[in-house]
């Protein structure tokens, strides 16, 4: 064996172990925190720590995990629902990241809903703002873990890529709380269905079923549905099969927005992807604009989460939007059921 192979055996054993006592501690620190939000949840349901109700019906959508599961057009989903019921909902969200009361997620509920859109970290007093501002219905946006607000109707989406986080909660895997949690869920969603084959999802609505066997069951896929263009004008998604494209973003989960312009025929010169809930300065925006300015590409393409950030920006490039929405492919009727039952109990 020479010198240099027994220095990068060395290196790869240090790393090694390196990576293991990480693990180990961030397991360490998994435990306490997942026992404390058990603990959490369980004093809620007892009544030890006091939830209130607003005066009008609130659907909460939520998930178990960080992360992109679609919390946010599930949301929109609810709304166009609500609206077609003839109600006038207003949609609750904490608004992370918020800057001067708006975030990016704000800004594209408000955009796509044309709702009135409530940023407070204090769910319960957001709730009376919106019923103030003539709300008769609260969607109340990535709502699940706060107990405060009492809710009418749990949403719980279950992103089945990775429907668990891993296995383990905080810091070590992705769960915001064990999955017993699941246990106050009225309706779980399994978002990003044709991720997996008909196998692995029926065999995860199972689990599902053991888990929160109070829960009626729906599948939803991430359609997109339509390309934009840097003048707001819809194109369809035929037009971008062939197209050279730089593509960015910042989200939960870049990966699954890459591979759907894939399947579009989009031809991926470069790709590019940023932390969740990104800020745009203007530094960022003149090393994306030299990132891109030598790529074979004919348009730029990102997710409307980002786009909503961008307007008025200097790519170099047409910026083109993909519109992607929500549809529930199995259990609509039942999901709707749900959502009326809802409003008739809030009054």
């Amino acid at each position: 064996m020479n010198h240099q192979k027994a220095i990068d055996i060395l290196s790869g054993r240090r790393r090694g172990l390196v990576a293991s006592l990480l693990r180990a501690a961030l397991a360490a620190a998994s435990r306490p925190y997942a026992a404390a939000m058990r603990l959490r949840r369980w004093a809620y349901r007892a009544g030890l720590l006091p939830s209130k109700a607003a005066s009008v019906p609130v659907i909460c959508v939520g998930n178990i995990t960080t992360g992109g599961t679609g919390k946010t057009p599930m949301a929109i989903w609810a709304v166009r629902q609500l609206k077609a019921l003839g109600k006038n909902p207003a949609i609750l969200t904490r608004g992370y990241k918020a800057t001067g009361g708006a975030s990016d997620e704000a800004e594209l509920l408000k955009g796509l809903t044309g709702v009135e859109v409530v940023v407070n970290r204090d769910r319960l007093a957001g709730a009376r703002q919106a019923v103030a501002g003539g709300a008769d219905v609260v969607v109340m946006d990535d709502g699940f873990q706060h107990r405060r607000l009492r809710r009418d109707l749990d949403i719980v989406l279950i992103d089945a890529s990775n429907p668990f986080g891993y296995g383990r909660c905080l810091p070590r895997g992705l769960l915001r709380e064990p999955r017993s949690a699941l246990r106050d869920a009225h309706a779980i969603v399994v978002t990003r269905g044709d991720a997996i084959s008909p196998r692995q999802l029926d065999a995860l609505r199972g689990r599902l079923g053991r888990l929160a066997p109070q829960a009626s069951l729906h599948t939803a896929v991430h359609r997109p549905v339509a390309v934009v263009d840097e003048n707001g004008s819809e194109h369809p998604l035929a037009e971008l099969a062939g197209r050279k494209a730089c593509a960015f973003c910042g989200i939960a989960n870049p990966e699954q927005f890459f591979r759907q312009l894939a399947e579009l025929g989009v031809r991926l010169v470069h790709t590019r992807s940023f932390d969740d809930h990104v800020a745009y300065t203007p530094q960022l925006i003149d090393s994306l604009r030299r990132a891109t300015s030598n790529c074979d590409s004919q348009i730029l393409l990102t997710t409307q989460k980002d786009a909503v950030k961008l307007a008025g920006a200097n790519l170099g490039r047409p910026l083109w939007t993909l519109a992607v929405e929500i549809e529930v492919i199995e259990g609509e009727l039942p999901l709707l059921d749900r959502i009326q039952a809802a409003l008739a109990a809030g009054h």
